[in-house]
C-alpha cells in the first residue's frame, strides 16, 4: 500500500484505521501504541499539530522520540510484521 500524503493540520478522523507508535528515548525501549479511534474517544478529533507538542512519557515525563503514524501494527517492535507504511512524525534523537 502506498503511503498517503500527510499534513500536521489533519485531524485524527482523517486516519481512523491507523495508530501512533510512541517511543521514549529515556526509558529503555518503552514503546506505546495508540489507535487513532481511541485517541478520538479520549481527546476528541484534534489535529496532529495540537497533539505532538503535548506528548510525554507516562513513566518518566520525557518527550517521546521517535513517533510514527502507521497503518497496520507495530513498525519493528517484538519482531512483528512490518506495517503497510509508516510516517515519522517526530524523528529519533541522536545521542
Amino acid at each position: 500500500m502506498h503511503c498517503p500524503e500527510f499534513r500536521l493540520s489533519q485531524r485524527f478522523s482523517d486516519w481512523p484505521e491507523c495508530r501512533l507508535e510512541i517511543r521514549c528515548p529515556v526509558c529503555a525501549y518503552h514503546v506505546s501504541q495508540a489507535p487513532m479511534r481511541m485517541l478520538i474517544e479520549q481527546l476528541g478529533d484534534a489535529t496532529f499539530a495540537a497533539l505532538l507538542p503535548r506528548l510525554t512519557c507516562k513513566e518518566c515525563g520525557a518527550r517521546p522520540a521517535p513517533v510514527y503514524l502507521l497503518a497496520g501494527y507495530h513498525r519493528e517492535f517484538c519482531g512483528g510484521a512490518p506495517p503497510s507504511w509508516a510516517i515519522e512524525l517526530v524523528p529519533a534523537r541522536v545521542v
